[in-house]
Formats: structure tokens, C-alpha cells, sequence
């Protein structure tokens, strides 16, 4: 079993970047995984975890996917009630879904950017008019050797 999850800051509460820095360990899957990644911590008061989620995903919110969600919470050690509610996001936090979205994003700019600068890359551009289909540029996984 994973450590607990410790909050830091004020006094044991588990704000949104232990929510950030958590989710990808909390093991969830299908649709129960798909409403976390689209909730953010709005507040802890250390019996209740308050998150939000966007009304526009409102038909995800269901009652087994939170029980799920807060038992898989209560595993890392935060133990409280959890209640997502619908209301607008605030515009600048991210979700866990934006988030991976955008770490995603930034790992395809870099394997670009690392292949544009590779010298055996450039020599079959000018070689043989080669070019780069971005598009097509997997990064490889950090956990996996390249």
C-alpha cells in the first residue's frame, strides 16, 4: 500500500496540489477515474473534502463513483466525507485532466524539438528532402527506457 498522503500547510488539510500530486496513485479506473480527473479541491475542513466539478460533466457525478473516489482517498490516509459539487471552475486550476493534458503536451513539444535538433534528423532532411511529421511523434514513457 502506497504512504499516506500528507498535507502540507494548514494543520493536516489536503488541498488541491496533494489532490494533483495524489490522483495518478489512487489506482481508479473507468468512469470513476474519468469524474475524479475532472474535479478540483475546493475546500477540507478536516471532517468534509469538498471538490467541484464542472456542470457541463454533471452526468458523470454519481453516488458509487464517489464512495469510490473517497475510499481510495481514505487508503492514502485522508480520511474524510467527500462531497463533489457542480459549479463553474476556477479558471486557473487545473484538474487532473488538464494537467496530464498539458504535461502531454509539453512532452510532445520537447520529443519535437529534440528531433528537429537531432544531427542524423538533419542530415536526411537535406540529404533527401526529408521532413518531420510532428503529428505522428510519440514521446517515449518516463518510466521506460529510450
Amino acid at each position: 500500500m502506497p504512504p499516506a498522503v500528507t498535507a502540507p500547510g494548514e494543520a493536516g488539510r489536503f488541498g488541491h496540489g496533494d489532490w494533483l500530486a495524489c490522483f495518478e496513485s489512487l489506482g481508479l479506473g473507468g468512469l470513476t477515474r474519468n469524474l475524479a480527473a475532472n474535479c478540483v479541491v475546493e475546500d477540507d475542513d478536516g471532517q468534509v473534502l469538498r471538490m467541484r466539478l464542472d456542470p457541463s460533466l454533471s452526468a458523470m457525478r454519481a453516488e458509487i463513483h464517489i464512495e469510490r473516489m473517497q475510499q481510495a482517498l481514505a487508503d492514502r490516509g485522508v480520511v474524510r466525507r467527500l462531497a463533489v459539487e457542480e459549479g463553474a471552475l476556477p479558471e486557473r486550476v487545473e484538474t487532473p485532466r488538464q494537467q496530464a493534458e498539458r504535461l502531454a503536451a509539453q512532452r510532445h513539444a520537447e520529443a519535437v524539438a529534440a528531433l528537429q535538433r537531432d544531427p542524423n534528423i538533419q542530415k536526411l532532411q537535406q540529404a533527401f528532402g526529408a521532413r518531420l511529421v510532428e503529428s505522428t511523434v510519440k514521446p517515449a514513457d518516463a518510466g521506460r527506457p529510450s
